[in-house]
């Protein structure tokens, strides 16, 4: 009698089979449960703000009233206006001569550099501005570009609020921007016909001297203006500051070799307060330039 038509054979492959299958199964089953639990068991990632920064996200940007330097924009009313003129006093100081000794197709075969301009009578180039301001009108200067021609800077004088200042560069020949600051950051970076524009960074007031090492007699001074009541003296020695609020500030006048002059001056509303300097050219000979 063959084992497959044996009962009890057949009865006993029944059973193992059976109970394989129900071992199986609860394998399974087991396996499943635990997967299922790891997964349960990790967090759900949600991106839940503060209400702080959430109140903060329904807020739009602003831009602060009052800047780094501590000067605050709150437009006066009925502001009084500063004008004057800068002459020279004593012996005109005579310009030095250079010669030039590289890229002469360009720059010249010489060149003279005048460490004082006057122009019918005033100077030109000095820096106006009141110290003591801290608060007024905003900022309303020109956008602030240096540019290189001829091998030259133009202009001699930029004024900028805290901020940028963009830098070119008209000439075919190399320059090199060399910037010397105290509590700014530094620049010396070179510039050609592949490298026409830069953008260079002053966060904080000062007056920053600007110079070419490849062309010696190149100079510039940026200045990073700590208020807008900043001018530049411009034909005939003149300048003018308009908006300012009523009080009583100091004025100061800088020209690159002939130093810093102070006078007092008193503003009222809706007038104008006139302001003349004389600045000796005896000056020269101890003046701070940097």
């Amino acid at each position: 009698m063959s084992q497959r038509n044996n009962p009890k054979f057949n009865f006993l492959n029944s059973w193992i089979h059976g109970s394989f299958l129900m071992v199986s199964c609860s394998f399974l089953a087991l396996v499943t449960i635990a997967l299922s639990g790891c997964a349960g068991s990790k967090p759900t990632a949600t991106a839940t703000a503060s209400p702080a920064a959430a109140e903060a996200a329904e807020k739009p940007a602003t831009v602060p009233a009052e800047s780094a330097s501590g000067y605050a924009v709150r437009e006066p009313s009925n502001g009084g206006v500063i004008e004057g003129r800068i002459t020279l006093s004593g012996k005109p100081l005579p310009p030095r001569p250079v010669v030039v000794n590289q890229d002469a197709s360009v720059c010249g075969s010489h060149r003279e550099v005048y460490p004082v301009k006057i122009d019918e009578g005033g100077v030109v180039d000095a820096v106006v501005w009141i110290d003591d301001i801290h608060e007024g009108k905003a900022y309303g200067f020109a956008p602030a570009v240096l540019d290189q021609k001829k091998c030259a800077y133009d202009p001699h004088i930029v004024l900028v609020q805290p901020g940028d200042l963009k830098v070119t560069t008209s000439d075919p020949v190399p320059h090199n921007i060399h910037s010397y600051s105290e509590i700014n950051r530094s620049y010396n970076e070179s510039m050609n016909s592949l490298n026409r524009e830069m953008t260079l960074h002053f966060a904080r007031p000062e007056r920053v001297t600007f110079k070419c090492d490849l062309h010696g007699w190149m100079e510039a001074f940026i200045i990073v203006a700590g208020n807008p009541y900043y001018a530049v003296t411009q034909k005939g020695g003149t300048f003018r500051l308009r908006d300012i609020p009523p009080g009583t500030y100091h004025l100061k006048v800088w020209q690159e070799a002939l130093g810093e002059v102070t006078q007092t001056v008193t503003v009222e509303a809706g007038k104008t307060a006139k302001v003349n300097f004389s600045l000796n050219s005896a000056a020269s000979e101890t003046a701070e330039v940097r």
